[in-house]
């Protein structure tokens, strides 16, 4: 029951109001062919050295994001995302959602007083980007808007198309 109840306050984001559009602001990874919004209050923390990604913090709700992108071994995204929810299983993250596409996939999951929510899409010859947002239990319904636009808002460069 609570996977389900979960489950649903993450989908049920779909109908809540968003925060300002003006307050959000864009991350572009042209490494990767890449976009996504990040949510006011998030300020960047560390740009990665090879220039995979980046993670943020908001210092007023204790939540971290960090997006990045990733060539899988032999470009297959499906088994890359399923190998990233072992990893988070291997971490003491109990699974609460998954839905794997061969384009998109998201993920989420609970450890004590913190959740997790993932997105991955397939980018360009084989590669993928992920954004993944920690926060407290907590505050659950309160990022339930920001995980529905940042969801939709991760999505490939103009100028990197996935193969169909």
């Amino acid at each position: 029951m609570r996977r389900v109840f979960f489950s649903f306050a993450l989908l049920s984001g779909l109908a809540l109001p968003a925060v300002a559009q003006d307050d959000w602001h864009p991350y572009s990874n042209p490494r990767f062919g890449y976009t996504v919004e990040i949510p006011p209050g998030f300020e960047m923390h560390q740009r990665t050295d090879n220039d995979d990604g980046a993670s943020f913090r908001a210092d007023d709700n204790g939540a971290t994001l960090i997006v990045f992108g990733t060539h899988p071994p032999a470009g297959d995204f499906e088994t890359d995302v399923a190998d990233r929810i072992g990893y988070e299983k291997d971490d003491d993250w109990r699974i609460l959602y998954s839905r794997v596409t061969p384009a998109w996939a998201s993920f989420s999951g609970a450890r004590g007083r913190e959740v997790f929510y993932t997105r991955a899409i397939a980018l360009c010859d084989g590669s993928a980007a992920y954004f993944r947002l920690q926060y407290r239990k907590s505050k659950l319904t309160s990022f339930d808007g920001v995980i529905s636009r940042m969801a939709a808002a991760l999505r490939p460069s103009d100028d990197c198309q996935p193969a169909e």
